[in-house]
């Protein structure tokens, strides 16, 4: 291993133990306040336009 990829494995783990002693608090907020936080609200409208679509391909697929 080379040691970029030991300090990454280390910190990861470090983030990790992090998690697992602060439970739920370690992780904040929903998705869809993440979401809001990372995307406009035109991706978010492309994208929940995209999932429409998809799931009506899906249930055209499961008619046939």
């Amino acid at each position: 291993m080379d040691n970029q990829y030991k300090q990454e494995l280390a910190k990861t783990k470090n983030i990790l133990t992090d998690i697992k002693e602060r439970g739920e608090d370690a992780i904040s907020g929903t998705w869809d306040e993440l979401r809001q936080e990372l995307f406009t609200p035109d991706e978010i409208a492309v994208s929940d336009l995209r999932v429409a679509m998809m799931m009506e391909l899906v249930k055209a697929r499961q008619d046939h």
